[in-house]
Parts: C-alpha cells; sequence; structure tokens
C-alpha cells in the first residue's frame, strides 16, 4: 500500500516535472518567435559609400588623359602602293620647305576618312596666321597649314615638312583620334579652359582634332585646331620637333631605367607630348601603345580602317 502511495507519488512528482518542462518549451518557442520576427536595423545604420563630387571649380586634368577614341566603321585596307619614303631627319637638320613636301607626298585616292573632307580642304587665313603667339611655339613662323588632301598625304606632308618619320606621325594619330579630325576630348565643366562658342551650359571639350590639340595651352591656334587638319597636326609637329631638336627643357626626374632629356629621342618627346614632362610614369603607357600601332602599322588593317 505504501509502494502504490509511493508509486502515485512519483507519479505526480513525474507529471509536474512534465508539465514544467512543457512549460518552459513554450516559453522558450514564444521567445524564439519572437526574436525572429523582429524589425531589421534602420537603414541610417547602414554605412553610406561616399560620392565624389566635382570641385568648385569643375573637373580638370594636369597631364592629358590617355585618349580612348571609338573606331570608326571599317571601310576598306589600305592599298599597298601607299609607301614610306621619308625618314627622320637628325637634330639641328635644315627642314624641307612645304612646297618640296607637297611634291614628295606619294598621293593615291585612298581615304578611309571620308568625313575629314573639309576639314582636309581647309587651310587657315593670313589672319588667322598672324594671330599665332611665337611664345607658344618656337616654330611658329614655320607653321601654316598650307595643304590639302586625302588624310594619309596630309600625314604624310607634316611628317616631311618636320623631317619625321611618317608612320610615327600615322601611328600616333591612330592613338589620338583613328584619325578623324572631328575628335574631341578632355570634357570639362571649368568654363575658364573651354575655347570660344563651346561652353554648353554644363561642359565642353578641350582636345581638338587630329592629334588633340589642347586650348587651354594652345590659345592662338584656335578654331585652326578644330577647323583645319594640316594645321592643327603640323602645330603638334612643330612643338615635337622643338623637342626633338634639343630645345625644350624639363625639370622632372625621368623614370627610372630612362635617360635624362636629349636631343634626338622621339619616343621621349612622345611622351612629353602627352605629359608635357620626359620619360613620367604616366607617359609610358602613351609611348608603348603609339609603338605598338608604329610597329603594326595600323592602318593597313582592315580592323579599324
Amino acid at each position: 500500500m505504501r509502494r502504490m502511495s509511493l508509486l502515485r507519488v512519483q507519479g505526480m512528482r513525474i507529471m509536474a516535472s512534465l508539465s514544467m518542462l512543457l512549460v518552459l518549451c513554450v516559453i522558450t518557442a514564444c521567445s524564439m518567435g519572437s526574436s525572429s520576427s523582429s524589425a531589421p536595423l534602420p537603414r541610417k545604420a547602414q554605412v553610406a559609400m561616399p560620392i565624389s563630387t566635382p570641385p568648385k571649380d569643375g573637373w580638370h586634368f594636369s597631364s592629358r588623359p590617355t585618349p580612348t577614341p571609338v573606331p570608326p566603321t571599317p571601310t576598306k585596307p589600305a592599298p599597298t602602293t601607299v609607301t614610306t619614303t621619308m625618314g627622320m631627319l637628325p637634330p639641328g637638320s635644315a627642314l624641307p620647305g612645304e612646297a618640296e613636301c607637297a611634291a614628295r607626298v606619294q598621293r593615291s585616292s585612298w581615304e578611309p576618312r571620308p568625313q575629314n573632307a573639309d576639314a582636309n580642304h581647309r587651310v587657315p587665313t593670313t589672319s588667322q596666321l598672324a594671330q599665332l603667339d611665337p611664345k607658344q611655339n618656337k616654330y611658329t613662323h614655320q607653321i601654316t597649314g598650307n595643304f590639302t588632301g586625302t588624310t594619309d598625304e596630309i600625314l604624310q606632308w607634316v611628317a616631311c615638312k618636320w623631317g619625321i618619320d611618317p608612320d610615327i606621325v600615322r601611328a600616333q594619330a591612330v592613338v589620338e583620334s583613328y584619325w578623324v579630325q572631328s575628335t574631341k576630348g578632355g570634357a570639362t565643366t571649368n568654363q575658364s579652359v573651354c575655347p570660344p562658342g563651346t561652353w554648353d551650359g554644363k561642359a565642353c571639350y578641350q582636345y581638338w582634332g587630329l592629334l588633340q590639340l589642347t586650348y587651354q595651352y594652345w590659345k592662338s591656334a584656335w578654331p585652326m585646331m578644330r577647323d583645319d587638319t594640316a594645321f592643327g597636326a603640323e602645330y603638334v609637329y612643330g612643338l615635337i620637333r622643338t623637342c626633338y631638336d634639343g630645345q625644350a627643357s624639363y625639370t622632372n626626374a625621368p623614370t627610372a631605367g630612362y635617360p635624362p632629356y636629349h636631343a634626338g629621342d622621339i619616343w621621349g618627346c612622345m611622351g612629353s607630348w602627352y605629359s608635357g614632362q620626359w620619360y613620367p610614369a604616366n607617359a609610358l603607357d602613351y609611348i608603348s601603345s603609339v609603338k605598338k600601332h608604329y610597329t603594326n602599322k595600323t592602318w593597313r588593317t582592315y580592323q579599324y580602317f
């Protein structure tokens, strides 16, 4: 009897324990449910990514960014009859006249950029040439832009007039504009560096023409750098020839492994055109790109021309 009572008591204790466990389970489940349905953290607790804003005077660059022109629609391969007959003249050489160079141009009907036609057949006026600032280009007195023809004929004429291998001129024009005279670059919101008549109320372009002359640095060459293919191209090579002849000066130390400034280094001068310095690190890719097109003769391939 006592054993039965004891068993009954133990059974009641077990039932009580089970009831307590059941209550605890219910409480735990409710607590878990309450936690899982809680609201997410407010958005203001999340870290916002900073957004760059242009400076008050607008975006501008201390050196020209690497150009990224879009290749025009391919037309047809360059004819094999367009050959190179002129090469580099050593520093300090007497340069041929424009009439002599016109006679030496290899004439051809090949024109991969028919959209250049107007600019290719326009030359500066006497008054426009008179406005050129001699302080901006040592060879100002020799720059005329007095030649018309196809785009390739103009590049040959410029190369001859400034004693440069024409394939170097062709290659640089590929890098800068894919030979499209209407190419413009260097978009900026800084109105003070905009050529006259180009500000649209929000922005403008700074670089113009086949070889992307910068208005900010060569203001007296506007609007010819935009309107006259031969003028713009030979203005650039007047500057490059000044460097090649050893008559430029640079204040920077060249990138390690590259020589100090000296006459006769056309690739150093090519980098100087891009950056305004002598073999700086930011010009090495530009030099390599021009060399690549020079080696590959890109203007003879169907892909781009």
